[in-house]
């Protein structure tokens, strides 16, 4: 526990309603959902959107997803129901059975997102809430910067992240953990402790311990959130600026064709931006491909005088220089279930396996 919950003050309503006036759309619907796993954050959460919910008439259902990974969990998740219930929240537990036999914690986390994003998707609602906040976007940003993420990726993560299906929304990243635990004493609120965030055989737990060594220092969460904000508005900036690169440069759409002269003479920067956000389009993956390995694509693209076969496949895709007309273009097209047959066939490079010339 933060040791100045004491000093916090809790989030106010008209806090709350401007928080969520920066990441909330008009017409993003009457409905809203906010995944709950009963922990202090998405406890606090779900209650400050519970009360902003009444006042804007926006009905919020609550999601607890039981992984059955822990003896426990299963009481737990009956334990937050029976909070909600009381609060007049609709709740709903969601159950993941499927389990693999390998890798389980690691997929955890996608089959959370994906058994709510279904829920979601089958109850009409667009837009789902989870309770990260200034430590986590903190850590965050740590752990990028130890995985070489490049410059954006230490944006950490953003308010609202557009899906196909739905929106994540996360309107706690300038909110301090100790805020939110002053908010559920206010609410007069428990909450569930989960063991798991006390283990250091996880990445982020660790991470913590070292954000509060940082903070000795001087470098405490607060900075490096700001820091975060500060890279994220120029994250925003660039892709909007991507994505006319984008629109300028394309000759068709399925398969897409961008003009290779309009691409190429744009700043690199801008290339890799817009190649990483076509990718993660057309590839169908929650995220961009590492930015070191959209960049040796994009050096590929620069260097090659080559058309026709040869290609390299990254996200998900096919990316090749045709020429057609007299022009000549970049085509990035799905890659098909044969894909690494085709590319043993043409000897295409995999830019996913480092194979991609460094140019």
């Amino acid at each position: 526990m933060p040791d100045d919950v004491s000093a916090a003050k809790p989030v106010s309503p008209q806090e709350f309603s401007e928080l969520m006036a920066a990441c909330w759309r008009i017409g993003d619907g009457a409905r809203i959902a906010v995944a709950v796993s009963g922990g202090a954050d998405s406890m606090a959460l779900c209650l400050l959107l519970k009360r902003w919910g009444d006042e804007t008439g926006v009905q919020l259902s609550a999601l607890t997803v039981d992984h059955g990974l822990r003896n426990e969990s299963a009481a737990e998740a009956e334990q937050v129901a029976s909070w909600l219930r009381v609060r007049g929240i609709d709740h709903h537990i969601l159950n993941w059975t499927d389990k693999p036999k390998t890798r389980i914690q690691e997929r955890a986390r996608k089959a959370r997102y994906d058994l709510m994003q279904t829920w979601c998707v089958e109850h009409g609602i667009d837009n789902l809430f989870v309770a990260h906040h200034l430590e986590d976007q903190a850590e965050t940003m740590l752990m990028r910067l130890k995985k070489r993420t490049g410059l954006l990726g230490l944006a950490g993560m953003s308010a609202r992240r557009e899906g196909d299906k739905i929106d994540i929304i996360r309107p706690l990243l300038s909110i301090s953990k100790a805020r939110l635990l002053a908010s559920l004493e206010n609410f007069g609120q428990d909450w569930v402790e989960d063991p798991s965030n006390q283990n250091p055989a996880y990445e982020r737990v660790r991470t913590r311990q070292l954000l509060k060594g940082l903070a000795r220092e001087g470098v405490d969460a607060e900075r490096l959130g700001g820091t975060a904000y500060a890279l994220g508005r120029l994250r925003r900036t660039l892709a909007r600026h991507a994505d006319g690169l984008i629109a300028n440069a394309t000759l068709s759409e399925k398969p897409l064709r961008l003009d290779y002269e309009i691409f190429v003479q744009a700043p690199e920067t801008l290339q890799e931006i817009a190649l990483g956000r076509v990718l993660r389009a057309i590839g169908g993956q929650d995220y961009v491909p590492a930015p070191a390995k959209v960049e040796r694509l994009c050096m590929w693209l620069r260097a090659t005088g080559q058309v026709g076969p040869i290609a390299r496949t990254l996200g998900g895709c096919e990316v090749r220089r045709m020429q057609k007309g007299g022009v000549v273009s970049i085509q990035i097209s799905p890659e098909g279930p044969r894909g690494a047959t085709k590319r043993a066939q043409n000897k295409d490079k995999n830019c996913e396996s480092g194979l991609a010339p460094r140019a």
